[in-house]
């Protein structure tokens, strides 16, 4: 089953969402008229907090206050999609993926829920349906095949998309993406994956790791006796083995520019968490199932229909001290009232 192409093309709204000074905003588009606003609240001591109500919440929609609900997701059915990257610099990782499926049943608790995974380099492979039982895809985190030397981060999330929006709304709906930070090769339109997220209230949270962190580590961890080269992109050309980190750390840190996945999830309302090792990868996923717990899913009707960008601010005003990270913006495509 192949992705459907999606037309790339290059909008003002793709310039605001991967602007470096816009990073930290989670803009997400609706369609409809309830906005869902994920938020994570935190003590001056950084500790979560879970026992809070609607009314300790204001709300501001373009500086408008908002009557705002306070959703029971304890309970609720979760269905998570895993994206997993094969291609491009993916297999240096797999070693560290045998034990993946058992981490990820730290995100279900005793929720009721059902898994899919998705591998992806320049395409998306849809291998394994909707299993309520996590180790049917053991084999799959195990024992993955190498891919070309493509990263169609966006792609894949298009089409994780298309597999979550078949489900009863009644769900929960995650992605979770495993991968580099930065796209390689996708077609995908960004501004259509973001008004797709808001339509169908999908969230993503983005376990990923650097190759250019891979690249500078091998320099002292490799042997070096013919001094082989290096591909640290399929974009970038290739380097010589040296520990001379001055040209190629330059072209690193072009590369980083484009920080797709942590993007897309904070677009989404989630979170991105990087990993460079086995134990790594295990501690975030930890911190991804504390912070999943204790996450606020807060929701509102706007009060006004104006099509466009929304500014979403999220407060509490008895307690100044606390610090929220909620998502700060929403899209809308709804027709103005006449």
């Amino acid at each position: 089953m192949q992705p459907r192409p999606i037309p790339k093309a290059c909008t003002l709204l793709l310039t605001l969402c991967l602007s470096p000074t816009l990073h930290s905003q989670q803009t997400i588009t609706t369609t409809t008229n309830l906005v869902i606003v994920p938020a994570l609240v935190r003590a001056p001591a950084g500790d979560l907090l879970q026992t809070l109500h609607a009314s300790d919440f204001l709300l501001t929609d373009n500086g408008v206050s908002q009557t705002i609900s306070l959703e029971d997701t304890e309970h609720q059915p979760l269905s998570i999609v895993v994206l997993m990257q094969t291609g491009a610099s993916a297999p240096r990782q797999f070693p560290d993926y045998a034990k993946l499926g058992t981490m990820l049943t730290y995100l279900t608790a005793n929720s009721p829920s059902q898994i899919a995974m998705v591998t992806f380099d320049s395409q998306p492979e849809y291998l394994w349906d909707f299993t309520p039982n996590i180790a049917d895809l053991e084999d799959g985190f195990a024992k993955p095949d190498s891919g070309d030397r493509k990263a169609a981060i966006l792609d894949a999330v298009s089409y994780g998309i298309d597999l979550l929006r078949k489900l009863p709304s009644n769900r929960r709906r995650i992605i979770v993406l495993l991968s580099q930070t930065h796209d390689e090769g996708s077609v995908a339109h960004a501004e259509d994956i973001i008004k797709r997220l808001g339509e169908n209230n999908i969230t993503i949270e983005c376990l990923t790791f650097s190759p250019e962190k891979n690249w500078a580590k091998d320099q002292f961890t490799k042997p070096r006796q013919e001094s082989p080269l290096y591909q640290l992109s399929p974009d970038l050309p290739l380097l010589q083995h040296t520990i001379d980190l001055g040209k190629p750390l330059g072209k690193a840190l072009s590369a980083l520019r484009a920080d797709t996945s942590a993007t897309i999830a904070e677009l989404s309302g989630g979170e991105s968490f990087p990993f460079a090792t086995k134990s790594e990868l295990e501690q975030q996923i930890s911190l991804l199932a504390n912070h999943f717990a204790a996450t606020v899913t807060l929701s509102f009707r706007p009060t006004s229909k104006q099509p466009g960008f929304h500014s979403l601010r999220l407060r509490i005003p008895a307690r100044s001290d606390l610090q929220i990270s909620a998502r700060s913006s929403y899209w809308s495509t709804d027709e103005p009232t006449k």
